[in-house]
Formats: C-alpha cells, structure tokens, sequence
C-alpha cells in the first residue's frame, strides 16, 4: 500500500495491514468511527496487539461500559460556549473549534461525544466577537483538528484573527505533525505568515516517542524557522505510556525535533474512555521518578482540566 492519502476506516482493513486475527473484545460497529491514516499505521508494529500507538486507536466493546464520573462533557465545554464554535474557560483566552474533523480518532477523545456545529459561518462570527471582546489576548485553536482543513478556509479562519491588534498570540493545537503531516503541506504558506504578525504557537499531541519521526521532525524544523514556538501535550494513558521509561524516551525525542515537552494530562473522563485511566497516585509516582532521570525543562507539568475551574489543577 503506497497512497499516502490513504485512511483506514474498516477495522478489518486495518487488521489486515497490521497482520492481526480479529479478536471478539473489538467493536465493529462503534459510534465513535474507526479512522486511520495510512502514515500513522505505518508506524505500527505488525504483528503486536499491545502496540502502543495501536492500543490508541482500536475500538474495543469496553467503550461501551458505563463508569460512575465519566460523562459526554467531562471539560465543561457546554458552559463555556459563548457562541457556536467560540469558548472562553480562562481569562484573556478563548479557544475556538475549527472544524469536527481529524486525521486520526483517538479512543480516548474528550470531545468524541461533542455536538459539533456547522463552521462555514465561523471566520465571521469570530471576527464580531472578537470586536466585542478586546480582553481577549490569545485565540487558540482546536477543534477536531484546526489543521485538518481547506486552504481556504484556514485563510479565512486566520485572517479574522489577524486583524485584531487586541490579540497578541494564536496558537494551534494539532495532533497532524505525527498523524498526517503530509496533509499540513497545502497550509504552510498561510501558517509561515502568522508569525510576521503574531506570537505563534504550535502544540504538538504526542503520547509516544514511537509516533515521531522523519517527518515530524522536518515539519517541526520548517515551523522553528518560521519562527513558530513549539510545545507538546500528552494524555497519561495506561498500557500506552504509562511508565518512567515511555515518558523520558518521549521527552528526550521531542527535544531531539525541536519541541519542549508542555503538560502531561490526566485523562479527561469521557465516557467511554475508563479503561485509559491511571490512578493519581500512580500519575504522581511517575512525574517524581522522570524529574529523577531529566533536566528541569523536559519534565512535563502533570495537570488536569477540571469543568469551570479557571486554570488547568497541578497535580503535583
């Protein structure tokens, strides 16, 4: 298989490739759709089950299992909506949700159960808003994935930022740079110019050394000399990175590409994701022993998201 455009979105395909029997613990028909790239699966060890980056995206019956604490919203997104794609949780900040897509469908999303709405009208609506609201100094961009778009609309996204003197910084949160970084090709002339008018920031999603490589690294290396600031967040995962050795390996290889390691998450509670958790005191145990192994500004923060709380909660 040579078409790098490629996504998986049968599981028997994806098994397939993989070289994987078919288990009865997978689901088949999930609500929340299989989809993977053709790139990210390269990187998949065939032949293993408990692949780490394979153990992120396989559908199992135990999404299905309802836990106590775990809910469709478990970030409070609801409350914080303004209006239609715009959300303001923090002071000075506010997040707008670009687009209900992605290149990869993470198992353990936090917002696999959000009502997306339509965007065609958000470039507008966010450019108004933003006239209206002259506290707000940086605009973040999430989504699905901000950088899982059209040109065109990414101009026009942007461009109803640019314009306001009043915003200071914009920052992209993205999981592309390892899922599918050939599909941010169409977008770097548009994202080289935000950093001539802007504070630009670009946070990576890498949970495992494993996911970056050769690419990754080239891309990052384009948007450093773009003069983008590159930062990474991960999602503590169990079975995934849950050890001292995955996060340091992680870290020290984020360096290695240019990105400083920015906040080790505590899984948000969606529903459907309880068989990621790992216990607080485990979180803990885990952040002192990496402090042990490495320097001050490759050791993560370990926080969480906490509904209406106005900060992300340290944990330690």
């Amino acid at each position: 298989m040579s078409d790098s455009s490629f996504i998986f979105k049968h599981l028997s395909d994806l098994l397939a490739y993989l070289e994987l029997p078919m288990d009865e613990k997978y689901d088949l028909t999930p609500s929340f759709l299989l989809q993977v790239p053709l790139h990210y699966a390269q990187k998949i060890e065939k032949n293993n089950p408990l692949d780490p980056l394979l153990l992120q995206i396989l559908p199992l019956l135990e999404e299905k299992k309802q836990k106590s604490g775990f809910t469709k919203d478990p970030v409070g997104d609801i409350n914080a909506t303004q209006e239609p794609g715009i959300l303001q949780k923090y002071n000075s900040r506010a997040l707008v949700i670009s687009t209900c897509a992605c290149s990869l469908h993470c198992r353990f999303c936090f917002r696999k159960h959000f009502n997306y709405e339509s965007t065609e009208a958000l470039p507008n609506r966010l450019d108004r808003w933003l006239g209206s609201h002259p506290d707000v100094h940086e605009i973040i961009f999430s989504g699905g994935d901000p950088l899982f778009t059209s040109p065109s609309f990414f101009k026009k996204l942007t461009d109803s930022v640019l314009k306001h003197e009043t915003v200071k910084t914009i920052r992209f949160h993205s999981r592309l740079p390892v899922t599918d970084p050939d599909r941010l090709e169409p977008l770097l002339p548009i994202l080289k110019t935000i950093p001539l008018k802007k504070n630009a920031i670009l946070v990576s999603h890498v949970n495992h050394a494993k996911e970056l490589d050769e690419k990754s690294s080239a891309l990052y290396k384009t948007l450093r000399e773009a003069r983008f600031t590159l930062l990474n967040q991960s999602v503590l995962l169990r079975g995934i990175n849950d050890t001292v050795k995955a996060l340091v390996d992680l870290s020290y290889k984020l360096f290695s590409q240019g990105v400083l390691p920015y906040y080790l998450h505590q899984l948000d509670k969606a529903e459907g994701t309880s068989h990621f958790e790992v216990p607080d005191s485990q979180a803990i145990h885990l952040l002192e022993n990496i402090r042990i192994e490495l320097p001050g500004y490759l050791v993560p923060r370990l926080v969480r998201e906490i509904a209406n709380e106005k900060s992300k909660t340290p944990l330690c």
